[in-house]
């Protein structure tokens, strides 16, 4: 999604994204319909169909209040919470929402009960845009009353995406003035990135740095009580994983930024190791604790979405934009009988990107028309 608005960037428009919530998704999936699209839809049957007719059936539910227990009840509707399938089953059961927003040319992406939709144009087409967007919140409401499902309006937001420039040329009075009761946001929390205006992630820097000092103080509390192997499980449990979550989008981030990141895993280095502030750190966390820098981490994030995506095992929204813009050498007629060429050199797995042309891909900070190769070994 974050590729999509980029893009936009670089034409100079905006992009208005909204984000959906649907009250208690998994507790009002109806049985019988689900059944049906797996069967209609997906051409489930025989055996297949009885047994998640099995699963999903004769479930019955109790209360637990202190000492008070309520009687025993059939639960004719919801997913099992908790359950591998749950999640799966809810993605089978909503497939239809994506052909709902393209019948209004709105981008749409979902993630088990979240989904968001983007609309991108010009500064001057941002009327339309809330206008072609509320249309479909509309359709998408009664898709979503038809199956059962409810749309929670208090909980969705809208919230407006570009650069600076672009997002002063929108006319803010004629929409609040055409559309009195939608609050644009300043900043939405998407699958737990924080997004602002411009993407600069500076708020989510500062959650995420907020969050792990706040685990750091608790551990330097108990330090003295744990091994130095418990202290660095905790540290990788609390910590590296808020650090790597949904790393990606950080490409191209700003140096203030990235260091809010990097001073977090010196701060949790000196933890496991005993090192005292001022001293230098560098060294432990290359040599002890194997671990990369921030950019150096993004990176190698960022190229292992690559690497399986050329593989084939990433999934179809992430291989077709890769291989629209990275291909393989070998593939290339025109470097196929160079002497240079992969073919005879022996490096096969050589990837070729396109020169890159003023404005894009700003992410990956590099001189407009210059190209370059990447090696997967």
């Amino acid at each position: 999604m974050t590729t999509d608005i980029f893009q936009a960037f670089d034409h100079g428009h905006i992009t208005l994204l909204a984000l959906y919530d649907i009250s208690s998704a998994f507790d009002t999936v109806d049985h019988s319909i689900l059944l049906s699209r797996l069967s209609i839809s997906f051409g489930i049957s025989d055996r297949a169909l009885q047994w998640f007719r099995s699963f999903l059936s004769d479930r019955s539910i109790s209360v637990v209040f202190g000492t008070n227990r309520t009687r025993w009840v059939t639960v004719p509707y919801g997913l099992p919470q908790g359950s591998v399938l749950a999640p799966l089953l809810f993605v089978l059961y909503t497939s239809d929402l994506g052909a709902v927003f393209q019948g209004f040319g709105v981008c749409s992406h979902q993630f088990a009960d979240d989904t968001q939709a983007l609309l991108h144009g010009p500064a001057s087409s941002a009327v339309q845009m809330v206008e072609s967007l509320l249309e479909a919140s509309s359709a998408l409401e009664a898709w979503l009353s038809s199956n059962r499902l409810r749309l929670n309006p208090d909980k969705t937001q809208f919230i407006w995406l570009g650069g600076r420039l672009q997002l002063d040329k929108i006319d803010t009075d004629s929409l609040h003035n055409r559309y009195p009761l939608i609050q644009f946001s300043s900043s939405v929390r998407d699958l737990g990135i924080i997004l602002d205006p411009t993407l600069s992630f500076m708020q989510q820097a500062n959650s995420v740095s907020r969050s792990c000092f706040y685990h750091l103080r608790q551990l330097r509390s108990i330090r003295s009580s744990l091994s130095t192997h418990a202290i660095t499980i905790l540290v990788h449990a609390l910590i590296c994983t808020r650090v790597d979550f949904g790393n990606a989008v950080y490409i191209g981030l700003s140096a203030s930024n990235t260091y809010k990141f990097q001073s977090i895993l010196n701060a949790a280095a000196r933890l496991i190791g005993g090192i005292p502030k001022f001293a230098h750190i560098s060294g432990f966390i290359r040599n002890t604790l194997h671990w990369l820098p921030i950019h150096q981490r993004v990176q190698f994030k960022t190229l292992s979405l690559m690497r399986n995506c050329l593989a084939g095992v990433a999934p179809a929204y992430l291989r077709s934009f890769c291989t629209s813009f990275c291909t393989l050498v070998s593939s290339l007629p025109s470097r196929v009988n160079l002497r240079s060429s992969p073919v005879r050199s022996g490096s096969s797995r050589l990837c070729a990107l396109p020169r890159l042309t003023p404005g894009a891909l700003p992410e990956l900070a590099l001189q407009p028309g210059t190209p370059f190769l990447i090696v997967f070994d």
